[in-house]
């Protein structure tokens, strides 16, 4: 079986688990009976430790290869799946949310690293890793609804918890990979230093974290929005799926376009969308309002998310481009600790419905920033030598 394959199959089971994950986890916190800043805490606090592991693996990745990190990225959720179908309390819950925080701290380093040096197109390639992640989310989030409604809590999270496991095996056999290039002087953190001097590695983390805005939103507050506007689970499963529906359209046929010239444009006009998306999701009382702003949100957030990671590859080398995935990728785990921490908070006082419209607003704006970002970000790319050869 050819490399790529085994690493999009894990990859693909891997966020089957993570789609199965967005679902059951706010819902089963609701069943609990926590009120909507201990939901929120709950996605926000264990980011913390991701955002991290986020950054060691990046270094770890640069210097060892990425094998063994995806076999952690696996066991890690596996273990919180096995946690969740116990959990009978905020204290339980938090330590299944630090088990997926863990695999989910290093685990798109490990694997976007080893993507960006798969033979093919870069873009190509990075294309058909997002679409094995977009595929798998649609079939988790959409499948978990609908188990969910037949069965129950404990069936889904072991469901989650089994996937993760044929992740892991599935990683076993991917071969020992290799880095490109001289690793960075200065020890394992020894990249972080010219990284962090760039501009342009600061625009990557900021689409990072817009594009991942669909993500924290869509395992935390988006289900119980949803269900406060009158949808049952089996219909929040396959809408919110539909993020990923579009975020797969964007990987597969979209790569090329977002790796030319026009690609700066197309990531503003993307991070616009997902503000103007989550507003109309805030209003969505039919199917088909909510069919439309999640697809457009999916389409948005999968430009976003190629931009950054063919920009990071294109200012980084062989030697320190796990470094440079996580530190712009740690833009993930910023939105993650912020976005449902805020919108709780903020929900508390307005509602979900004002406080999705006030969320969706900020990033409309800040998506009509990121045009005089990027030119004030693009310096040119011999500064620091860290373009890639």
């Amino acid at each position: 079986m050819p490399t790529s394959l085994r690493l999009f199959s894990s990859v693909f089971l891997w966020n089957f688990g993570l789609g199965v994950s967005h679902i059951v986890i706010p819902l089963y916190a609701g069943h609990l009976g926590f009120s909507l800043v201990t939901i929120g805490s709950l996605f926000a606090l264990p980011v913390i430790l991701q955002f991290v592991l986020g950054l060691i693996s990046g270094a770890t990745t640069d210097r060892w290869g990425g094998k063994a990190t995806l076999v952690i990225a696996c066991g890690a959720p596996l273990a919180g799946g096995l946690i969740f179908s116990v959990a009978d309390s905020l204290m339980m819950m938090l330590a299944g949310q630090m088990a997926i925080s863990i695999g989910r701290g290093v685990f798109w380093p490990a694997s976007q690293s080893i993507a960006s040096v798969l033979d093919g197109d870069r873009s190509v390639q990075m294309g058909r890793l997002n679409a094995s992640v977009s595929m798998g989310q649609i079939l988790g989030t959409a499948g978990a609804g609908l188990l969910l409604a037949a069965t129950g809590f404990i069936t889904v999270f072991l469901t989650f918890a089994a996937l993760n496991l044929l992740a892991l095996l599935i990683c076993l056999l991917l071969p020992q990979s290799k880095t490109e290039g001289e690793p960075p002087k200065g020890g394992l953190f020894g990249a972080f230093g010219p990284l962090l001097k760039t501009r342009r590695i600061y625009y990557a983390l900021l689409c990072a974290y817009i594009c991942a805005q669909p993500v924290s939103l869509g395992q935390s507050f988006l289900p119980l929005l949803f269900e406060a506007n009158g949808f049952q689970p089996d219909e929040i499963g396959p809408i919110l799926s539909l993020r990923a529906v579009g975020a797969t359209f964007s990987a597969l046929l979209l790569a090329k376009i977002i790796g030319s010239g026009r690609g700066p444009l197309l990531a503003a006009l993307g991070a616009s969308v997902i503000g103007i998306g989550l507003i109309i999701a805030a209003r969505a009382d039919s199917a088909e309002s909510a069919v439309v702003a999640m697809t457009f949100i999916g389409i948005s957030a999968g430009l976003l998310l190629l931009f950054y990671q063919l920009l990071v590859s294109e200012l980084s080398h062989g030697g320190n481009r796990g470094t440079a995935l996580a530190i712009a990728g740690s833009g993930w785990s910023l939105s993650h600790l912020t976005a449902p921490f805020i919108v709780g908070l903020i929900a508390e006082g307005t509602g979900l419905e004002q406080a999705f419209t006030i969320w969706g607003t900020g990033l409309f704006v800040l998506g009509l920033l990121m045009v005089p970002l990027n030119r004030w970000t693009a310096v040119p790319a011999e500064a620091g030598g860290l373009t890639a050869k």
